[in-house]
């Protein structure tokens, strides 16, 4: 099955009516919080310490939290032995993520901080109370403590196990911002969509380490009652204390052993498939048969994990940020909210449904997708980078559709990067169910880092997908590997599945189909 238009208006229609606008019911932090603990209460539920917030579906809560996003700045260079990557430097980079995604669980639980999701090497978690607007600057407080808390026990966890060395930069912003769930209950994926939390992400990424502000949270941390903490960039260094002020009578004096959260993940890594020097290997790799669309996570711990040629695509919401602020502003969160969950269900039937890839997760408005073509023993390099560029001319089409059908999305665009390469994929279980899953490779670094130099008519293919894709491909691409407004139609025509006179004729060179002889190849007609 490939693209198609009347399918695509169908599947929009479809999932518009499945999430309209008046189903979407806004509450504030405090709201929900009262709710949680009513629940809690009476035994309907179990009040969770920390771990990840559990947001029902089609719900919407509007949040003024200190959003902490820490960059692990050393994972590339865990990625590989002597400039390749190999079984061995995947291994390790996924027992490096393993290790530092537990550090910041166990952090979050003595804290009291949300974790929202682990991507990678970045790591982002949101601190909600105490509540009010007036706790602002004790929320930034705890965020702090927090950030200065993780650099020491990364530098402790390094100083024990030399592979997980690594240097952090860690950012920090303070705002509103609105938390949402869009999955299911075996793959929830609870999301904070808004200014705050892309601002610190945008902080976290740099060439210093050190826990950095933006001029909000600056602000807010000034004029609040905190007491000074001293030099940020140095307090990794001393035991971490912070005090607030008398005045504001909120919150006692917080003192966290560094040492005791260290040897609570110890505990976890001697137990854990993922432990450094293991007696037997925790990672056994193999190579699946695409397509990838039929990938469970669950079944996929690292005694299953996969490891294979593959592309990786993430497509961005551009000017969702925005976007979303206004809405916050002006009360129109429940229309952006099913706008979103509307885009996402297209973009990710497009990825599963059309071209039989895999939705890794959703990061914000970003969504991380994995496809690949081939046999039960090899990926067909040429056949998946053909489909990817095909799926990523489908999305902009799809996304064209959504915003002529969905009201007040004109403004929006979307920036598409891929790259191709070998890459691990498999569960990390940190928390029971809610375990990671991880597709992360130079591919899945690269293919990010590709979208982000797209503006929101702009597609952009890596240097490995591009040395390894057809003549036709590379021309269209050109030197600076960038392409303006790629399409279905534009894409079917670099490939040669039709002629530029019409978009109704047969395919010319049809790409390979999973390289299964006893499938017959798609035709990618529109």
């Amino acid at each position: 099955m490939a693209w198609n238009e009347e399918r695509a208006r169908k599947r929009i229609t479809k999932f518009t009516g499945e999430v309209p606008e008046g189903s979407i019911a806004v509450q504030s932090f405090a709201e929900y919080a009262a709710e949680r603990r009513t629940k809690a209460t009476s035994g309907e539920i179990l009040m969770e310490k920390a771990g990840q917030i559990e947001i029902p579906l089609n719900r919407a809560v509007e949040t003024h939290g200190a959003h902490v996003y820490a960059n692990l700045m050393d994972f590339n260079s865990v990625l590989e032995d002597v400039g390749r990557e190999t079984e061995t430097s995947h291994k390790r980079a996924l027992e490096f993520l393993n290790a530092h995604y537990s550090a910041c669980d166990v952090l979050a639980d003595q804290f009291g901080l949300q974790r929202v999701d682990f991507h990678g090497s970045r790591l982002h978690a949101v601190v909600l109370s105490p509540e009010g607007s007036g706790k602002e600057a004790e929320r930034i407080g705890i965020a702090i403590a927090f950030a200065a808390a993780f650099r020491r026990l990364v530098a402790t966890l390094g100083q024990s196990y030399p592979e997980f060395r690594t240097r952090v930069r860690i950012g920090i912003d303070s705002g509103p911002a609105v938390a949402i769930n869009d999955g299911t209950r075996s793959d929830a994926e609870p999301l904070f969509v808004g200014s705050a939390a892309n601002h610190a992400a945008k902080r976290a990424d740099g060439d210093d380490e050190g826990i950095f502000f933006t001029d909000r949270a600056e602000r807010a941390r000034e004029n609040g009652s905190l007491l000074n903490v001293g030099p940020l960039n140095s307090i990794v260094e001393r035991e971490i204390m912070v005090k607030y002020d008398a005045d504001t009578n909120a919150v006692n004096a917080r003192a966290v052993s560094v040492n005791d959260a260290y040897r609570q993940v110890e505990a976890r890594l001697a137990k854990s498939d993922y432990r450094p020097h293991a007696s037997k290997p925790a990672f056994a790799f193999h190579h699946k048969e695409p397509p990838l669309s039929t990938i469970a996570y669950r079944d996929h711990p690292p005694s299953n994990a996969i490891r294979m040629e593959m592309s990786s695509l993430f497509a961005d919401i551009d000017g969702f940020t925005a976007y979303i602020d206004n809405a916050i502003a002006t009360g129109g969160i429940a229309r952006a909210v099913a706008n979103l969950f509307v885009i996402r269900r297209e973009l990710t039937a497009v990825l599963q449904d059309d071209f039989g890839g895999r939705k890794v997760r959703f990061i914000g408005d970003c969504l991380h997708g994995i496809m690949a073509e081939g046999t039960a023993r090899e990926t067909d390099n040429t056949a998946t980078i053909d489909e990817s560029i095909l799926a990523m001319g489908a999305m902009r089409s799809s996304f064209d559709l959504c915003r002529s059908m969905l009201a007040g999305i004109g403004s929006l665009g979307i920036a598409i990067g891929t790259d191709f390469g070998s890459t691990p994929i498999c569960r990390i279980g940190l928390r029971g169910e809610a375990s990671v899953r991880i597709a992360t490779s130079r591919a899945t670094c690269n293919s990010e880092s590709e979208q982000r130099r797209c503006n929101g008519t702009e597609s952009s293919i890596g240097q490995q997908a591009h040395a390894a894709a057809r003549v036709s491909i590379r021309r269209a691409f050109g030197h600076d590997r960038k392409l303006e407004h790629l399409d279905y139609r534009t894409a079917q025509m670099m490939l040669g599945l039709v002629p530029s006179e019409t978009a109704d004729a047969v395919a010319v060179e049809p790409a390979r189909a999973h390289g299964l002889s006893n499938q017959p190849n798609r035709s990618h007609h529109s």
